[in-house]
């Protein structure tokens, strides 16, 4: 029993001390400076870019920067999911210029949200249109992912019928090659 008990505490001592940290001696005699040796470049360190370049996303073979280029599209649409959210949309920009918004989207038990060009002017249009309402501050935000166009809504609480209809206003998406909206 006596050797059992020895062995066990040898053993916690053990593994206590592994998990203690050892400070290393400081020497009175300052460290003498170490010549520094160049060390050959592997071929990971040459692919990787500058921060310059990384910036600017000029990797070879890596991410490029997106291509700055004026919105197209023409919509028009109407979608409804299985909760009975629903909406539709008019939407024209031709060289990232709105010629025509227009959309309506009904929360189910929270009301609805509607939006119409001539209570917007256009703020931005490159890279990406911007309408702000006339009065309000509300604005209606357009960006191009691959073929979709996503039209989403900020500060439109006054568009709205209730804040609970503003709260559940998701972006209207459409497809730029069709027109559909989903």
């Amino acid at each position: 029993m006596r050797t059992a008990r020895a062995a066990w505490l040898l053993g916690l001592a053990t593994l206590v001390a592994g998990c203690a940290t050892v400070e290393p001696p400081k020497s009175a005699a300052p460290k003498q400076k170490e010549e520094a040796v160049a060390k050959p470049e592997t071929p990971a360190a040459k692919e990787q870019p500058t921060h310059q370049a990384r910036e600017r996303g000029t990797r070879k073979g890596g991410p490029r920067a997106i291509a700055t280029r004026p919105i197209n599209v023409k919509a028009d649409c109407s979608f409804k999911d299985p909760t009975g959210y629903r909406g539709t949309m008019k939407l024209q920009v031709a060289d990232a210029q709105v010629r025509q918004f227009e959309a309506t989207v009904t929360v189910p038990e929270h009301g609805s949200c509607s939006f119409a060009l001539r209570d917007f002017s256009q703020t931005a249009q490159m890279p990406n249109p911007v309408l702000r309402h006339r009065s309000n501050g509300c604005e209606v935000r357009v960006w191009e992912q691959g073929q979709r166009v996503t039209v989403a809504f900020v500060r439109c609480r006054d568009n709205c019928s209730s804040r609970g209809a503003f709260e559940r206003l998701w972006p209207i998406l459409a497809n730029a090659s069709n027109g559909s909206c989903g």
